[in-house]
């Protein structure tokens, strides 16, 4: 843990932490020049339990250099990340180290989050797990684990990539598992771990639009090793934009309509180099993917006023998997039925009673 003047979560983060079922650790936290009162709060946690190890920086480095520091801190295999103003849930070590140990080929585990909006309500939770073998197509366009506070990685795999990238004062994240999922699998548990706090002072907050070109160049180099070819900031805007959407988010998040038949022929040509390394059975759920970014765009547009983009869009979809398209189609034309039946009786019933109504007044 790196934080920096973070007094007003630190002490139920902390907790979350030293309540773990899971009690072999040590918790190494980079006190990163705090001028509030993060360091005396610190220092009651470690009178308090034996596990925690401080180092206090003597100016303000910033996150990505906290963290290398603290890799160099470190004496487990496995390590844990958490920023000072989320809460993980008492089973988040146990579950993370038990799957890291039943599969090797595993280099980083996430989970499901949650998040707590500035008001202390809960919201939505992520509901980003997928296959692992997906997992590196989503890392193409976005930060598909969803944050840094949730996961577990071997500390080995990490220290042999050369740690964090400092050339990233943010989203130094996403760049790690870019580079992670290169040298083996990524696994994200279908379950919620962690409690995401977002207020007005975090560093999403604050620093959206650093963090935004950070994550572009990002994808702009991701595309480039894979096809050879550096896309427009253009193209990767609007393939971040519709790879980070889902069928629950507004349409004013989903790229403009104009541009769907650009984006289209960008992931045909992702799609064809990417597919060329991967297993030949990779590729129909792969193509189904791609079909559902596209139908969840389609059926978010309004059938009113957007009936010809509607349309181009759900083409696309039927384009990269006419299966997905059809058993979706089918699965709403058989709740609607459903739905009508339910409704029927009502409806008659209304009906019986409004002719008894009726009845009595000729009487």
């Amino acid at each position: 843990m790196s934080v920096y003047n973070g007094d007003r979560y630190l002490e139920e983060s902390l907790n979350s932490i030293l309540d773990q079922t899971f009690t072999d650790f040590e918790v190494v936290i980079i006190d990163d020049n705090s001028s509030d009162e993060t360091q005396s709060i610190l220092s009651y946690f470690a009178s308090k339990d034996c596990r925690i190890r401080l180092s206090h920086n003597s100016e303000n480095i910033g996150l990505t250099k906290s963290l290398n520091k603290g890799l160099r801190l470190v004496q487990g295999e496995y390590i844990a990340r958490q920023d000072a103003d989320d809460i993980s849930m008492p089973t988040r070590f146990e579950k993370q180290v038990t799957w890291l140990n039943n599969h090797p080929e595993t280099t980083l585990i996430s989970a499901e989050i949650q998040r707590i909006r500035p008001n202390g309500n809960f919201g939505n939770v992520s509901e980003r797990s997928c296959p692992p073998n997906l997992l590196p197509w989503h890392l193409l366009f976005h930060n598909h684990l969803g944050g840094h506070s949730q996961v577990m990685f071997r500390c080995q795999s990490v220290l042999q990539l050369g740690g964090y990238n400092e050339a990233y004062r943010y989203s130094q994240d996403y760049e790690l598992w870019c580079r992670l999922a290169q040298i083996g699998e990524l696994f994200i548990l279908p379950e919620v771990l962690l409690h995401q706090r977002f207020h007005s002072s975090s560093i999403s907050s604050i620093k959206r639009a650093e963090q935004n070109e950070l994550v572009f160049s990002q994808i702009a180099r991701n595309i480039e090793q894979l096809t050879g070819k550096v896309p427009l900031k253009k193209e990767v805007e609007n393939l971040h934009c519709l790879w980070s959407t889902n069928q629950k988010t507004q349409i004013k998040r989903f790229p403009p309509t104009e541009m769907a038949r650009l984006l289209n022929r960008q992931l045909c040509y992702v799609y064809l180099a990417y597919a060329t390394q991967q297993a030949a059975s990779l590729r129909r759920p792969l193509r189904a993917l791609i079909a559902q970014k596209f139908l969840d765009w389609a059926n978010r547009l309004s059938l009113r006023k957007q009936l010809l983009a509607k349309l181009q869009i759900y083409w696309f979809s039927l384009c990269w998997s006419p299966q997905l398209v059809v058993r979706q189609s089918i699965e709403k034309l058989s709740k609607k039925a459903i739905f009508l039946e339910i409704q029927r009786p009502a409806y008659s019933v209304r009906n019986n009673i409004a002719e008894i109504f009726k009845s009595v007044k000729v009487l």
